[in-house]
């Protein structure tokens, strides 16, 4: 069981529960899966109390309890010994049950939980022995309690004023600092305070509000309890069942997810998470549009607040952070102002696409527990042409022009597809594919373009080359035959004769969507080869940006299933130079096999 309760939860839990605690003796330990303490006292009788990890405490049904194990040693310290206060410290979400003798109970009830029984102050035994920097959990060790969050009952205006500020959503820092949790919400609405407002750009009059709101949250606390939608609540909502001891409350809870079957739980589990994360990358895919729409708008602010000055519509500037709304319809942009705005789009884009590759693992678990529950589009499976299986491209002039993957193909592309009156074209450089020029009437500058296309596949991509040579012979020229006492390996050809060398190439690929025979491709080629097909690419050189990022904002920029963006790539991080955002035009070709 996940789920556990908030802050404001235990304190409601405290206020109701204390009472049948306090002065109570302690007759029975029992370690399970949960800590069960047998309570007596002469007013209250018997009660038994659960602590149940991660972050649940409730007093629950009476059963016999044996006595084994861990249990034994956990009776030895703590039976027959007397609670002389429960309380939550911090406003944390921990429970400490002091006792006469000096010993302690702590209940910390966050992470996975944990149980420990203190000494004197000092651990005598825990059910997860941790270390962290600054605290550890170990036997013999003093506890140390987590670094506490600011306690909003007791906190006066003006820290809480300081304490509600940064570059978060004020729910956020409600939820977090203040260990508000997902009631910050119900606070941020009640104060009339947009909860995706930077705590930063909060007015005093706005602070002023949220802080009473608290106040008046708090006020609103008894003691009972709520479930609403499937969550426990302290305070009460609409169309919520409501109990007058929150224990009973989380006892129905507790009671609903044990009759749920496992299968079940995983699946409500999973799709709270789906939706999560749906709502997540549909924001960051809606920054990236945005960006990429605005491209100039976004590129000429950039440009001005590196220049120190300050144009309108920015919202703040933190160091190098600016917040920027361009106009009243527009959604407020976070810009990196040591980065191109292409860049931030892509980093957008790529925090929508982690999002998108969870929610697809997360509908193959619902599928295998419940078929059907959660629909996943199906892909539309397209034409897959012949040449598609190597690296390949039209050129400008309309001829196909194939490359080889791998040492394979390099041998595949040469021995089937290299006719008499075509060309074989090569990067002078060691490790470089060869490159195979369909000829229908061709010059030289489809020749250059395949020079192009060899260098960009070669290691000179990866090394960062920006220039290269390459050459290119006929057919006639290229042999598998070795000189005597020599061999040729798999994927190398031999070249006799004079090479026709293509000087000081440029290492740029363009990336854009064409149409062939009445579909939609996505091609990479030299610029010039696909700005003749198309007014819709992207242009790419040797740089930084990761190889998988780089695939991931094409992806999302041509609509492209991102394996096969992947897959049309040079081997190696790289750099995007520029877009161009027009139609894809359609025109001839020549891509018979």
């Amino acid at each position: 069981m996940k789920e556990s309760l908030t802050s404001p939860d235990i304190y409601a839990w405290l206020l109701a529960n204390s009472k049948y605690i306090l002065g109570s003796f302690i007759k029975k330990v029992v370690l399970e899966e949960s800590l069960i303490v047998r309570l007596h006292s002469k007013e209250h009788g018997n009660r038994d109390l659960y602590l149940v990890p991660p972050g649940f405490i409730y007093f629950g049904e009476k059963r016999d309890l044996e006595v084994k194990g861990q249990s034994k040693f956990l009776m030895d310290k703590l039976e027959n010994l007397k609670v002389e206060s429960i309380y939550q410290p911090n406003f944390d979400r921990i429970i400490r049950i002091d006792l006469f003798s000096g010993k302690s109970i702590i209940f910390e009830m966050f992470g996975k939980g944990n149980i420990i029984i203190l000494e004197n102050g000092t651990i005598v035994f825990a059910l997860e022995y941790r270390e962290w920097r600054g605290r550890a959990i170990k036997k013999g060790e003093e506890y140390i309690t987590p670094p506490p969050p600011s306690h909003p009952l007791d906190i006066k205006f003006e820290d809480f004023s300081n304490l509600l500020s940064g570059n978060y959503p004020v729910v956020s820092v409600l939820a977090t600092r203040f260990n508000l949790s997902h009631y910050s919400e119900i606070i941020c609405a009640e104060s009339g305070v947009n909860k995706e407002k930077k705590a930063d750009d909060l007015v005093p009059e706005e602070k002023r509000h949220i802080f009473q709101s608290i106040k008046n949250f708090f006020s609103r606390i008894d003691g009972s309890g709520f479930l609403c939608d499937g969550r426990i609540m302290c305070i009460e909502g609409d169309g919520c069942e409501r109990f007058d001891n929150i224990n009973d409350a989380i006892v129905k809870f507790i009671s609903e997810r044990r009759e749920e079957g496992e299968e079940e739980r995983i699946e409500r589990e999973q799709r709270k998470k789906y939706e999560e994360y749906r709502v997540m990358a549909e924001k960051y895919r809606k920054l990236g549009d945005e960006i990429l729409m605005n491209l100039e708008a976004y590129n000429n602010i950039v440009e001005r607040l590196r220049r120190k000055e300050n144009p309108e519509n920015i919202i703040s500037l933190d160091g190098k952070i600016a917040r920027v709304k361009i106009s009243e319809d527009s959604p407020e942009v976070e810009l990196d102002i040591t980065r191109k705005p292409s860049e931030m789009a892509q980093k957008y884009y790529s925090e929508a696409k982690k999002l998108e590759e969870k929610m697809d693992g997360i509908m193959k678990v619902i599928g295998k527990i419940k078929k059907g529950n959660v629909k996943k589009e199906k892909k539309t499976e397209r034409r897959r042409f012949w040449f598609e299986r190597y690296r390949w491209f039209i050129s400008s002039e309309g001829s196909l022009v194939l490359a080889g993957r791998d040492a394979k193909t390099n041998e595949e592309v040469v021995k089937k597809y290299l006719g008499e009156k075509d060309y074989y074209v090569h990067a002078d450089i060691h490790g470089a594919p060869s490159v195979v020029v369909k000829n229908t009437g061709i010059t030289e500058k489809t020749l250059v373009e395949a020079g192009i296309f060899g260098l960009c596949y070669s290691k000179a991509w990866n090394a960062g080359y920006m220039a290269g040579d390459a050459y290119w012979v006929t057919y006639s020229q290229v042999s598998k035959m070795a000189e005597s006492g020599e061999y040729v390996p798999r994927g190398a050809w031999v070249i006799r004769g004079k090479r026709n060398y293509m000087r000081n190439l440029k290492l740029e690929i363009a990336i854009g969507k064409i149409r062939y025979e009445n579909q939609d491709l996505l091609m990479a080629a030299p610029v010039d080869a696909l700005r003749s097909r198309t007014d819709h690419y992207m242009v790419i050189i040797p740089g930084e940006t990761r190889k998988e990022e780089l695939a991931k904002l094409i992806s999302e920029k041509f609509s492209w299933d991102l394996d096969d963006v992947v897959s049309i790539l040079p081997p190696g991080p790289g750099k995007i130079v520029e877009e161009k955002h027009e139609e894809t035009i359609e025109r001839g070709n020549n891509g018979e096999e």
